[in-house]
C-alpha cells in the first residue's frame, strides 16, 4: 500500500479493480438513470410548454369584465315572512363601465404588456338555407393582435378586420362554402343584422374555434350586440403568465369589476 495515498482511496480503487464486470454495471445503471432523468426533464418542460402555448393561442391571459348579475329577493314587510327561492339571474351582454379608465390604470400597473377591449357574444350566420350558431368576438386589431396570435393562424387573407368584414374558421368556411370575398348575414339573438364579407380564414388547430368563432371589428360588434362605445371585457397580456393570478388580484382592486385569470379559467 502506498503510503502517500489515503486508505480509503486505496480501497475504492482494490475493490473497483477486483470488481471490475460489477463497475461497469454500476457506472452503466448510473448513467441510464441520468439520461432518463435529464430526457423526462425536456419532456416534461417541451409538454407544458406545448399545453401553454395551445390554451393561450386564444385566451387571455387575465379578463376583466362587469360583475354577475345577482337577483334580488322580494320585499317582505316587517311582520310578515315569507318563504322564497331565488332564482339565478340570465346573465345578459352588459358593458364594462367606465371601460376606458379601467384599461389605463391595468396598463400602468407592473408587468402588464397589453390591455385591449373585446366584445363577447352569440350570433347566428345565415347563409343561403343554413343558420348555425356562433360566438362573436369584437376586437381592436392594433392591440388584439399584440395579445393573441391571430396573424399566425390566418391562411388565407388577413387578420384585421374592417367594418364589413368577418373572420372565420376553416372547418366553417368549409361547412358553409365560404372563400375571401364572400358575403354573410351575421344576426345577433335580439334580432340586428349585419352584412359581411369573409377577410381572412383562420386555423387554430382546434375544431370548436375553427367552427364555433367569429372575429369581426369592434365597432361592428358594438352595433350588432347594442353596446354603442361599450365593450364585454378587456383582455390583458402580462410579462410572467405564470404570475398572473398574482396580477389579477391587483387588477381586482379598482371597484366596479370581475377579474379572472387563465390558471383560475383552466383550473
Amino acid at each position: 500500500m502506498n503510503p502517500l495515498l489515503p486508505f480509503e482511496w486505496v480501497l475504492a480503487t482494490r475493490f473497483l479493480r477486483e470488481g471490475l464486470l460489477q463497475t461497469l454495471f454500476i457506472i452503466a445503471g448510473v448513467a441510464l438513470g441520468v439520461s432518463v432523468i435529464v430526457f423526462m426533464s425536456a419532456l416534461l418542460v417541451g409538454l407544458q410548454g406545448s399545453i401553454f402555448k395551445t390554451l393561450l393561442d386564444f385566451q387571455a391571459q387575465i379578463v376583466i369584465k362587469a360583475p354577475d348579475e345577482t337577483p334580488r329577493s322580494l320585499r317582505q314587510e316587517v311582520a310578515t315572512e315569507y318563504a322564497t327561492r331565488v332564482q339565478p339571474a340570465a346573465q345578459r351582454p352588459r358593458s364594462l363601465d367606465q371601460w376606458q379608465k379601467v384599461r389605463d390604470t391595468t396598463l400602468a400597473m407592473p408587468g402588464v404588456l397589453v390591455v385591449t377591449p373585446v366584445i363577447e357574444d352569440t350570433a347566428f350566420i345565415v347563409r343561403g338555407d343554413a343558420n348555425i350558431g356562433v360566438g362573436v368576438r369584437g376586437i381592436e386589431p392594433e392591440s388584439y393582435l399584440r395579445l393573441i396570435a391571430l396573424q399566425e393562424k390566418i391562411i388565407a387573407g388577413r387578420a384585421d378586420p374592417g367594418s364589413t368584414d368577418v373572420l372565420i374558421g376553416r372547418d366553417l368556411a368549409k361547412d358553409l362554402g365560404l372563400a375571401i370575398g364572400d358575403k354573410l348575414t351575421l344576426q345577433a339573438a335580439k334580432g340586428a343584422s349585419v352584412v359581411l364579407f369573409v377577410a381572412g380564414i383562420f386555423d387554430f388547430g382546434n375544431q370548436g374555434q375553427n367552427k364555433g368563432a367569429v372575429y369581426v371589428a369592434l365597432r361592428t360588434a358594438q352595433s350588432l350586440v347594442g353596446l354603442p362605445g361599450g365593450v364585454t371585457r378587456l383582455w390583458v397580456k402580462v410579462a410572467a403568465p405564470f404570475d398572473a393570478e398574482t396580477t389579477a388580484q391587483q387588477i381586482a382592486a379598482q371597484p366596479g369589476i370581475q377579474v379572472e385569470s387563465w390558471i383560475e379559467t383552466n383550473a
